[in-house]
């Protein structure tokens, strides 16, 4: 019995097949398209468990056409692929616009069974859920705080992902659809205060924790942290909150800034 079916559309012939044996060995059945007229034609007479669209069917865009594609199949997660090579500018761009379309999954071309894999587990989650609970990406260096962060809000019955840096959250096929970005200031990398300026731009809708080092005696120190939570704010954070912190203030502090995001909460 196949644990789920999953609509491909991939103009493509050998790819459709290549993507199909690679589900079929992870259980699940595949139905194939060539163009979105076949995907509007199967969404009307078949249940699928899953969506796997690619962006670009000839000249047409699959992305202007998702909203008719979810009216036709309500709650079905979509993930969007496209080519272009790991790291290109032209599938940043695109993998971007998938996540400004409300995207559930994003995952660049080629490849492999791994990559789906992460996709199915999601997606069983999901189905096994009683309803979509908020997705909320931890962003920190420090793994002992992103287990902390991690296992608090996952109590609290929300959907968590994990990066290290902000480099990986934008690189991450199970980081599309979130609600809530929390994240450290101070990282390698791009690091939060530049990193939060370009998440607000990748998911506009989402609401932002900033997370800094705890209070220092120093005096330098104080107004490092000071200027760059005023900053981090200033690039579009709803909220601050200083480490350590007790995993019942996270958890408030969360629900304030889900409930009223309009509002700077210092935590």
């Amino acid at each position: 019995m196949s644990a789920g079916t999953v609509l491909v559309l991939e103009d493509s012939h050998t790819q459709a097949q290549l993507i199909s044996k690679m589900m079929e060995k992870l259980g699940w059945s595949t139905l194939l398209c060539f163009d979105h007229d076949a995907v509007f034609e199967a969404l009307r007479h078949r249940t699928v468990d899953l969506m796997l669209l690619d962006v670009y069917i000839g000249t047409a865009n699959t992305l202007m056409l998702m909203p008719d594609f979810r009216k036709l199949s309500t709650g079905v997660p979509i993930a969007v692929m496209s080519a272009g090579g790991a790291g290109g500018q032209v599938l940043k761009a695109t993998l971007n616009m998938a996540r400004r379309a409300q995207a559930d999954f994003v995952i660049g071309k080629p490849f492999a069974i791994p990559d789906i894999k992460a996709i199915i587990d999601k997606v069983n989650i999901l189905r096994n859920a009683p309803q979509r609970s908020r997705h909320i990406l931890v962003i920190d260096d420090s793994g002992t705080t992103r287990k902390l962060v991690a296992s608090t809000l996952a109590k609290e019955g929300y959907q968590i992902s994990e990066a290290q840096t902000v480099e990986e959250a934008f690189v991450r096929i199970d980081i599309a659809h979130v609600d809530m970005i929390i994240t450290d200031i101070f990282m390698p990398g791009m690091g939060g205060i530049e990193g939060i300026s370009v998440i607000h731009d990748t998911w506009p809708q989402a609401r932002i924790i900033a997370m800094s080092g705890e209070d220092s005696v120093d005096s330098a120190q104080k107004h490092e942290k000071a200027s760059a939570l005023k900053q981090a704010v200033e690039n579009g954070a709803n909220a601050s909150l200083t480490k350590p912190f007790r995993p019942i203030d996270l958890a408030q502090l969360v629900d304030k800034v889900f409930s009223d995001s309009a509002l700077l909460i210092e935590g």
